[in-house]
Parts: structure tokens; sequence; C-alpha cells
């Protein structure tokens, strides 16, 4: 599981928490009047073994899988074994896939070179500016001025750009928008902030659209802005290859501190303070040239890599272009000097699971009892490093996602957490009725009929603050409208460091889990219709 959601757009997220509604988040335990039944799927359910499990993760936790970082040979030696896997049990590829491989681009990315003075003097990465690699391109050169461009707002009711040549110049603006003295927005017309506040993206696209070649942006609240997003600054980050904005980006940014924005400025920053008092005031742009002499280098270090998606497929009988993904990511943190994060839990727990779900999805179809729907069994890379995985998927997915029914997404299933201690009969459940409560509902029959788990709602609460919905690979469908489901069965005090070893995985709760996803993705596969939204 990823650890932390990088939140370069805190604002968004802020705002969107503030406005969103909450989710179901209660626990629910089975009926245990009603018997647990068996039929004729039972037997197909129990070709997932906990000994067959075991000797999964084994291999995939152990040293020699060196952690399975992104980019490192133990991943590909676990992305090889887990293909040999369904080569072996004789699964087919994904229509138009030559291989079990969905080979995916990514960069490493981080700065090489970085100066930043103001006169003769140097300031400081971290301490004085922010400066992130993905969103720069390589830059040199001096200027003597600069250009004050209020809020940075470039929109048909109000444009700090009109009339003003700010083509290969610096420009420097303040956060969020113009507000009258009553709190209402220039923009839009409410207390409610309009998108040029919340997405501050769409500053530094006015910024490219009109030429700019550096946009400072004055950020008031500096220190909780570099604690966000520190690791995108001191270690290399990982970026699809189409998310490397920097590579191709037309204007550079960066983020000031307030104290070095009034270094900067010096006697100019009361200049500054009463334009922006009067845009508040009049609702119209100040815009005016600055002086100081200023010098910036940035130089990236880029470093391309291959990683690789491993998908398997067994063919639907009624609906064959309509499918369910079942996920779960293969790759972990890797290695710090001589010592291995093996992961056996995060997620080598998941991925023995869908390597078992897929053999018994092959197993009866090739008994003659296939799904109406296709299934593709996703193993998916580049979790830990900000669901680059899935996301490459979604964005280049092999069959439509319009004929993607859900996703099914399996993340840290073999231990039990401190809630739950010794009680291993539950699994958390996130993101059920956030797109379809159809998906919420069926789920909860399903477990009632046959497994009997309980099940676990409390982090699909909006209020969270793990934020786990938005921390494993079920999101980026979730983003893409597909309705999904994430299984998860909590943190425990080894989550992302060297004891999360295999001695201490509970091979018959990951049977049981496995067990419960088969019955619920049997119920999905064979539906009629899709889910309703």
């Amino acid at each position: 599981m990823l650890k932390r959601v990088l939140l370069i757009g805190f604002s968004v997220w802020l705002t969107n928490t503030i406005a969103q509604k909450d989710y179901f988040h209660e626990v629910i335990r089975p009926d245990s009047s009603k018997a647990a039944i068996k039929d004729s799927l039972t037997a197909y359910a129990e070709i997932i073994q906990p000994e067959q499990l075991r000797k999964h993760i084994e291999f995939l936790a152990s040293d020699s899988c060196e952690g399975r970082e992104l980019g490192s040979r133990g991943n590909d030696l676990a992305a090889q074994y887990i293909s040999a896997y369904f080569e072996k049990n004789r699964l087919s590829k994904v229509p138009g896939m030559k291989s079990y491989f969905q080979e995916v681009g990514f960069k490493w990315i981080y700065w090489d070179k970085l100066v930043f003075k103001i006169g003769e003097v140097p300031y400081k990465q971290l301490w004085d500016y922010l400066s992130i690699p993905a969103e720069n391109h390589d830059l040199d050169f001096k200027t003597s001025e600069f250009v004050f461009l209020g809020y940075g707002i470039d929109d048909e009711k109000y444009s700090d750009y009109k009339g003003v040549d700010v083509k290969d110049k610096v420009v420097i603006i303040y956060k969020g928008e113009p507000k009258n003295k009553k709190g209402i927005s220039y923009l839009s017309g409410k207390v409610e902030l309009s998108e040029w506040a919340t997405d501050l993206s769409k500053k530094h696209e006015a910024a490219s659209k009109n030429g700019v070649k550096l946009l400072m942006v004055i950020e008031d609240q500096f220190k909780e802005w570099v604690d966000l997003n520190r690791s995108a600054v001191i270690s290399p980050q990982v970026y699809l290859d189409s998310e490397d904005k920097g590579g191709e980006a037309k204007t550079n940014i960066m983020y000031l501190s307030s104290t070095t924005t009034s270094m900067m400025l010096g006697k100019q920053i009361k200049k500054v303070i009463k334009a922006r008092d009067k845009i508040n005031k009049t609702g119209k742009p100040q815009p005016f040239v600055l002086k100081a002499e200023l010098e910036f280098i940035q130089k990236r270090n880029v470093k391309v890599e291959r990683g690789r998606n491993v998908l398997a497929y067994v063919e639907g009988s009624t609906y064959p272009d309509e499918v369910l993904i079942l996920s779960a990511h293969y790759d972990h943190i890797g290695k710090r000097g001589t010592e291995v994060f093996n992961g056996a839990d995060d997620n080598a727990s998941g991925t023995s699971s869908m390597m078992e779900l897929a053999r018994t999805y092959q197993m009866m179809s090739e008994s003659g009892v296939r799904p109406k729907r296709s299934v593709i069994f996703a193993l998916m890379t580049g979790e830990e490093k900000g669901l680059l995985g899935s996301m490459y998927y979604v964005n280049k997915p092999l069959v439509s996602l319009e004929k993607t029914m859900v996703n099914i997404n399996i993340d840290m299933i073999g231990r039990t957490d401190d809630i739950y201690k010794t009680d291993s009969n539950y699994i958390y459940v996130i993101g059920s009725d956030r797109l379809s409560s159809e998906l919420h509902n069926l789920n909860l029959e399903v477990n009632q009929k046959y497994v009997q788990l309980k099940m676990d709602h409390r982090y699909n609460s909006e209020l969270d603050p793990n934020r786990f919905y938005y921390r494993s690979d079920h999101y980026n469908f979730a983003e893409k409208g597909v309705p999904a489901i994430f299984f998860f069965s909590g943190v425990h005090k080894d989550y992302h460091r060297i004891t999360d070893d295999i001695e201490k995985i509970m091979f018959a709760k990951t049977a049981n889990i496995s067990r419960h996803i088969f019955y619920l993705s049997w119920a999905l596969a064979n539906k009629n219709g899709f889910l309703a939204k």
C-alpha cells in the first residue's frame, strides 16, 4: 500500500473534503442464525488453499526478490514468477497482447543542481523556497526585473494577464483569488471559492499559455506546503512518462516563503501588499514591474526505467467484451543498504490471492464452467511509488473502461491489526458505495451467504484521516468512473518495515478472504446488466 498520498494539490483536497458527503462506515456482522451455505461453487472456492498461498509468499517475500522495488532486479524476478505461474496454469493473455506483460514507462526525476540568488545572497531549497522537479524543466538565467501579477488568474470574469506583456518574464503571484470585504469571490459570485483558488494547476497553465518563463507563488503556509511535498524533493520521485510535466512544461514554477518574498522585494513589499488590497477592494487587476537582481539555475536528472503490469485473462461465455478487473500490486519498497523490506503482507498476500483466484477461474473454465463476463487478473507495479501501474492501465486500458464493470482490489490481507488483534474473521471494505450502492449491497449479500466475515467499513468514511480510499490501485479506476471495492485487513507495527515477513502471515485468514472475493467476483461476472450507479 502507498504509504502517504502526495498532496501537491493540498488546497484541492481540503476543499473537496469539506464539500464531500460522507459514506457508509459501519461494521456489518453476519447473521449467525443463518448458516453459510455450500453449493456448486463451494468446491471451486476451496481450490484456494492456505498452503498454496504460502508457497507464493515464500518466494515473493524472500530476500532473493530484494523487496520488489520498481526498477529492481527483484521486481523483475517477481514479475517473471507471476507470469510463469499463469503460463503453467494455461491462463490466456488479454486479447491483443503477445505476453502477460503490459510494459510501463517510468521516469525517476530529481534535482541535479539548484541555484536561487537574490543579489549575491543564495537561498535554500525547502528552507526559503520549494521547487519540485516534476513541475519544471532545465532553466539557467538572470534578470533584474519581474512582474507582480496579482493572483495570476486569466478568466473572462477577471484577468490579471489582460493587456500585460509577460512573455519570457518572471511573474510573482499570490495564491487564492480576489474577494470583496464580505468575503464574496469576484469569480464565483459566492463565498465558495472558484477553481482558480482550489486548483493551482490552472494558474500554472495560464502562465504557460501567456509565455511566462518562471512563475513564483507566494506561499503563506510555506512550512505546511514543504511538509506535504518534502518527499517529492529530497529523494528521487517516480512518474509515468506521460505524467512528467517538467519535460515539456513551458513555465517553471517555484513557491516562496513570506520571509523570502520580503527579502527579495525589500521596500517594494509595501507596494505589493497595497496592490493586493486594492484588487480585493475593486475587483480590478493591479499589475506592475518590480526590481531585483535574481539568478536561477534549475537542472534536473532524469533516469528512464521500464516496469511491467502482469495480466491474465479468462474469457466470458456470454459477454466476452465486458470485463471485471481483479487487481493487486506486487511491488514493494525494496532495500535500504543491506536490509530487505520483504513486504510479506504488503502485498505478497494480495498477490498470492490474485494468482490463486486466476488459477481457480481457469480450472472452472477448463471444466466447462465459465463466467458470463470476462475477467482480467491484474498484478500492478509501481503502486508504492504513487499507484503508477494502475494509473497507466486506466489511461491505456486493454479493454475499454466503458466495458469494464467493476474493479476489485486486494491489498494487505494477511494479518490482523490492533483493532481486531486475535480475531481474524474480518475484512475492511472501502469504496463499495462510492459509485454504486448495488455493489455495496451485493458484497454484503454474498458474504452472508458464503464466508460470513465481519465487514468493517470504518475506513470508507470520507472523514477517515488515514485516507485509505486514495492509497491503493482501485482509486484510479474509481476516478475514471468504474465502480471499485477495496479489501484490506489494516496496518500493523510491521507496515513498511523490515519485519513484514512471512512468519507473521495468517494463511487461513488470507484464504478465507480470497474465497469471499471469488464468490463476489463470480456473482458480478454473472450478474444481469452492469451495476447501477
